[in-house]
Protein backbone atom coordinates (compact mmCIF):
# COMPACT_ATOMS: atom_id res chain seq x y z
CA UNK A 1 0.00 0.00 0.00
CA UNK A 2 3.05 2.38 0.75
CA UNK A 3 4.54 1.67 -2.49
CA UNK A 4 1.41 2.73 -4.35
CA UNK A 5 0.57 5.72 -2.03
CA UNK A 6 4.23 6.65 -3.63
CA UNK A 7 3.75 5.61 -7.04
CA UNK A 8 0.22 8.12 -7.47
CA UNK A 9 2.23 10.99 -5.70
CA UNK A 10 4.61 11.05 -8.37
CA UNK A 11 2.49 10.47 -11.36
CA UNK A 12 0.42 13.59 -9.72
CA UNK A 13 3.86 15.71 -9.53
CA UNK A 14 4.58 14.63 -12.64
CA UNK A 15 1.87 15.51 -14.29
CA UNK A 16 -0.33 17.47 -12.39
CA UNK A 17 -3.25 15.32 -12.60
CA UNK A 18 -3.91 11.54 -12.64
CA UNK A 19 -5.42 10.60 -16.01
CA UNK A 20 -8.22 7.28 -15.68
CA UNK A 21 -9.41 5.92 -18.53
CA UNK A 22 -9.61 7.91 -21.96
CA UNK A 23 -9.78 11.53 -22.20
CA UNK A 24 -13.19 12.99 -23.45
CA UNK A 25 -13.24 15.70 -26.19
CA UNK A 26 -16.78 16.77 -26.76
CA UNK A 27 -17.67 18.33 -30.40
CA UNK A 28 -20.99 19.39 -31.94
CA UNK A 29 -23.10 18.27 -34.91
CA UNK A 30 -21.03 17.38 -37.65
CA UNK A 31 -18.75 19.76 -39.79
CA UNK A 32 -17.32 18.57 -42.53
CA UNK A 33 -14.63 18.51 -43.18
CA UNK A 34 -12.88 19.68 -40.11
CA UNK A 35 -14.92 16.35 -37.99
CA UNK A 36 -17.84 14.25 -39.04
CA UNK A 37 -19.20 10.63 -38.57
CA UNK A 38 -18.13 8.95 -42.19
CA UNK A 39 -20.63 6.54 -43.36
CA UNK A 40 -19.60 3.59 -41.37
CA UNK A 41 -19.97 5.71 -38.21
CA UNK A 42 -16.24 6.49 -37.62
CA UNK A 43 -15.03 10.13 -36.47
CA UNK A 44 -13.04 11.39 -38.98
CA UNK A 45 -12.71 14.96 -40.72
CA UNK A 46 -8.76 16.56 -40.45
CA UNK A 47 -9.31 17.99 -37.01
CA UNK A 48 -9.69 14.51 -35.71
CA UNK A 49 -6.60 13.33 -37.29
CA UNK A 50 -4.81 15.45 -36.45
CA UNK A 51 -5.88 15.43 -32.35
CA UNK A 52 -5.29 11.28 -32.47
CA UNK A 53 -1.83 11.92 -34.02
CA UNK A 54 -1.28 14.80 -31.67
CA UNK A 55 -2.65 12.66 -28.16
CA UNK A 56 -0.14 9.62 -30.02
CA UNK A 57 2.44 11.46 -29.38
CA UNK A 58 1.52 12.35 -26.02
CA UNK A 59 0.60 8.77 -25.31
CA UNK A 60 -3.31 9.86 -24.48
CA UNK A 61 -5.55 7.44 -24.58
CA UNK A 62 -8.69 9.69 -26.25
CA UNK A 63 -12.23 9.60 -27.52
CA UNK A 64 -14.51 11.71 -29.04
CA UNK A 65 -18.22 12.41 -28.16
CA UNK A 66 -20.92 13.93 -30.04
CA UNK A 67 -23.80 16.59 -28.31
CA UNK A 68 -25.35 19.50 -29.11
CA UNK A 69 -23.14 22.16 -29.40
CA UNK A 70 -24.19 24.09 -26.49
CA UNK A 71 -24.36 20.65 -24.42
CA UNK A 72 -20.71 20.19 -24.99
CA UNK A 73 -19.52 24.22 -23.61
CA UNK A 74 -21.40 23.13 -20.32
CA UNK A 75 -19.90 19.68 -20.47
CA UNK A 76 -16.60 21.00 -20.01
CA UNK A 77 -17.19 23.73 -17.98
CA UNK A 78 -18.34 21.73 -15.31
CA UNK A 79 -15.75 19.10 -16.10
CA UNK A 80 -18.23 16.30 -17.44
CA UNK A 81 -15.74 16.22 -20.51
CA UNK A 82 -12.00 16.83 -20.62
CA UNK A 83 -12.19 18.95 -23.89
CA UNK A 84 -14.20 20.42 -26.92
CA UNK A 85 -12.93 21.02 -30.32
CA UNK A 86 -12.93 23.23 -32.12
CA UNK A 87 -13.29 27.02 -30.88
CA UNK A 88 -12.51 30.66 -30.94
CA UNK A 89 -11.03 31.87 -28.09
CA UNK A 90 -13.63 34.07 -26.13
CA UNK A 91 -13.38 36.13 -23.07
CA UNK A 92 -16.12 34.09 -21.84
CA UNK A 93 -14.87 30.69 -22.24
CA UNK A 94 -11.35 31.50 -21.17
CA UNK A 95 -13.34 31.85 -17.70
CA UNK A 96 -13.76 27.67 -17.78
CA UNK A 97 -10.91 26.73 -20.28
CA UNK A 98 -7.61 26.12 -21.08
CA UNK A 99 -6.99 26.85 -24.83
CA UNK A 100 -3.13 26.20 -26.01
CA UNK A 101 -0.93 28.41 -27.82
CA UNK A 102 -1.05 27.04 -31.13
CA UNK A 103 -4.20 26.61 -33.29
CA UNK A 104 -5.58 23.67 -35.06
CA UNK A 105 -6.64 25.65 -37.69
CA UNK A 106 -8.24 28.58 -38.92
CA UNK A 107 -11.90 29.08 -39.71
CA UNK A 108 -13.54 31.98 -42.01
CA UNK A 109 -17.20 32.76 -41.62
CA UNK A 110 -19.05 34.76 -44.38
CA UNK A 111 -22.34 35.27 -45.61
CA UNK A 112 -25.19 33.30 -47.24
CA UNK A 113 -28.28 33.99 -49.11
CA UNK A 114 -30.11 32.99 -51.96
CA UNK A 115 -28.88 33.13 -55.53
CA UNK A 116 -32.37 35.09 -56.00
CA UNK A 117 -32.25 37.42 -53.33
CA UNK A 118 -30.58 40.83 -54.01
CA UNK A 119 -28.86 42.08 -50.70
CA UNK A 120 -24.80 41.95 -50.71
CA UNK A 121 -23.00 42.06 -47.38
CA UNK A 122 -20.44 44.83 -48.24
CA UNK A 123 -18.73 45.07 -44.83
CA UNK A 124 -20.55 47.83 -43.01
CA UNK A 125 -22.07 46.45 -40.14
CA UNK A 126 -25.33 48.53 -40.44
CA UNK A 127 -26.80 47.28 -43.36
CA UNK A 128 -27.35 44.27 -41.57
CA UNK A 129 -30.03 45.82 -39.22
CA UNK A 130 -33.11 45.10 -41.72
CA UNK A 131 -32.17 41.40 -42.29
CA UNK A 132 -33.11 38.48 -40.81
CA UNK A 133 -30.25 36.50 -39.96
CA UNK A 134 -29.73 32.79 -39.14
CA UNK A 135 -26.90 32.22 -36.83
CA UNK A 136 -25.74 28.78 -34.55
CA UNK A 137 -26.98 28.93 -30.79
CA UNK A 138 -23.93 30.02 -28.61
CA UNK A 139 -21.60 29.79 -31.84
CA UNK A 140 -19.02 32.90 -31.50
CA UNK A 141 -18.30 34.42 -35.53
CA UNK A 142 -15.78 36.43 -34.43
CA UNK A 143 -15.33 39.88 -31.82
CA UNK A 144 -16.64 42.29 -34.58
CA UNK A 145 -20.03 40.27 -35.15
CA UNK A 146 -20.58 39.03 -31.89
CA UNK A 147 -20.28 42.68 -30.16
CA UNK A 148 -22.86 43.96 -33.21
CA UNK A 149 -25.31 40.94 -33.06
CA UNK A 150 -27.42 42.49 -30.21
CA UNK A 151 -28.45 45.03 -32.61
CA UNK A 152 -29.63 42.26 -35.32
CA UNK A 153 -32.69 40.40 -36.05
CA UNK A 154 -30.81 37.04 -35.18
CA UNK A 155 -32.41 33.85 -35.49
CA UNK A 156 -30.28 31.60 -33.48
CA UNK A 157 -30.46 27.48 -34.72
CA UNK A 158 -28.96 24.63 -33.35
CA UNK A 159 -27.04 23.04 -36.61
CA UNK A 160 -25.93 24.21 -39.83
CA UNK A 161 -28.26 21.84 -41.96
CA UNK A 162 -31.17 23.53 -40.10
CA UNK A 163 -29.67 27.01 -41.40
CA UNK A 164 -29.32 26.04 -44.73
CA UNK A 165 -33.22 24.60 -44.66
CA UNK A 166 -34.30 27.82 -43.06
CA UNK A 167 -33.02 29.50 -45.36
CA UNK A 168 -33.94 27.85 -48.85
CA UNK A 169 -37.37 28.12 -46.93
CA UNK A 170 -36.84 31.56 -46.76
CA UNK A 171 -37.14 31.72 -42.60
CA UNK A 172 -33.94 33.79 -43.00
CA UNK A 173 -32.82 36.40 -45.26
CA UNK A 174 -29.07 35.73 -44.82
CA UNK A 175 -27.40 32.65 -43.05
CA UNK A 176 -23.73 33.13 -40.76
CA UNK A 177 -21.31 30.56 -41.10
CA UNK A 178 -18.35 28.49 -41.95
CA UNK A 179 -17.38 28.92 -46.12
CA UNK A 180 -15.70 25.31 -46.15
CA UNK A 181 -18.69 23.53 -44.27
CA UNK A 182 -21.81 25.49 -45.26
CA UNK A 183 -20.78 24.75 -48.95
CA UNK A 184 -20.36 21.27 -48.40
CA UNK A 185 -23.37 20.67 -46.52
CA UNK A 186 -25.59 22.98 -48.93
CA UNK A 187 -24.40 20.70 -52.26
CA UNK A 188 -26.06 17.58 -50.42
CA UNK A 189 -29.62 19.05 -48.92
CA UNK A 190 -32.79 20.10 -51.34
CA UNK A 191 -32.29 23.39 -52.46
CA UNK A 192 -28.59 23.91 -51.54
CA UNK A 193 -27.63 24.48 -54.98
CA UNK A 194 -29.53 27.55 -54.92
CA UNK A 195 -27.37 29.24 -52.26
CA UNK A 196 -24.28 31.59 -52.60
CA UNK A 197 -21.85 33.67 -50.63
CA UNK A 198 -22.60 36.88 -50.11
CA UNK A 199 -19.79 39.86 -49.90
CA UNK A 200 -16.62 39.72 -47.70
CA UNK A 201 -16.16 37.57 -44.96
CA UNK A 202 -16.83 38.81 -41.27
CA UNK A 203 -14.32 36.85 -39.24
CA UNK A 204 -10.86 34.63 -40.24
CA UNK A 205 -9.63 33.75 -37.11
CA UNK A 206 -7.56 30.96 -35.51
CA UNK A 207 -9.63 27.26 -33.77
CA UNK A 208 -8.64 25.74 -30.72
CA UNK A 209 -9.09 22.90 -28.53
CA UNK A 210 -9.82 24.09 -25.52
CA UNK A 211 -9.34 22.29 -22.07
CA UNK A 212 -11.35 22.05 -19.21
CA UNK A 213 -10.75 24.01 -16.07
CA UNK A 214 -12.56 21.70 -13.77
CA UNK A 215 -10.84 19.11 -15.03
CA UNK A 216 -7.38 20.76 -13.99
CA UNK A 217 -5.90 20.34 -17.12
CA UNK A 218 -3.79 23.21 -17.06
CA UNK A 219 -0.48 21.18 -17.85
CA UNK A 220 -2.27 19.39 -20.30
CA UNK A 221 -3.28 21.85 -22.78
CA UNK A 222 0.64 23.24 -22.84
CA UNK A 223 1.66 19.76 -23.50
CA UNK A 224 -0.64 19.39 -25.60
CA UNK A 225 0.80 22.72 -27.75
CA UNK A 226 4.06 21.88 -27.59
CA UNK A 227 3.34 19.06 -29.09
CA UNK A 228 1.05 20.28 -31.50
CA UNK A 229 3.37 23.16 -32.42
CA UNK A 230 6.05 20.23 -33.69
CA UNK A 231 3.51 17.97 -35.35
CA UNK A 232 2.67 21.25 -37.60
CA UNK A 233 5.80 20.80 -39.37
CA UNK A 234 5.29 16.98 -39.96
CA UNK A 235 5.00 15.63 -43.52
CA UNK A 236 2.11 13.80 -41.71
CA UNK A 237 0.22 16.79 -41.24
CA UNK A 238 0.61 18.13 -44.84
CA UNK A 239 -0.95 14.80 -45.45
CA UNK A 240 -3.82 15.05 -43.27
CA UNK A 241 -4.69 18.66 -45.08
CA UNK A 242 -4.15 17.85 -48.56
CA UNK A 243 -6.39 14.88 -48.01
CA UNK A 244 -9.13 16.34 -46.38
CA UNK A 245 -8.56 20.21 -48.41
CA UNK A 246 -6.52 19.30 -51.79
CA UNK A 247 -7.77 22.76 -52.77
CA UNK A 248 -5.81 24.10 -49.99
CA UNK A 249 -6.99 24.98 -46.41
CA UNK A 250 -8.61 28.43 -47.79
Amino acid sequence: MKKLIILVSALIFSTGTVYAGPLTIVRGQDFPPYHFLDSAGKETGFIVEIINHVSRELNLEIRFAQYPWSRCLKMVETGEADAMMNLFKTRERMTFMYFTDNELTREVNQFFKLRTNPVTFTGNMNTLKRLRIGVIRNYSYGTKFDEFSPKLNILRLETEKALILNLVGQRCDVILGNDIVLKSLAAKLPGGENIISSGPGISDDPLYLGFSKARGHKELAEKFSRALQQFKGSKIHKRIIKKYLPQGLF
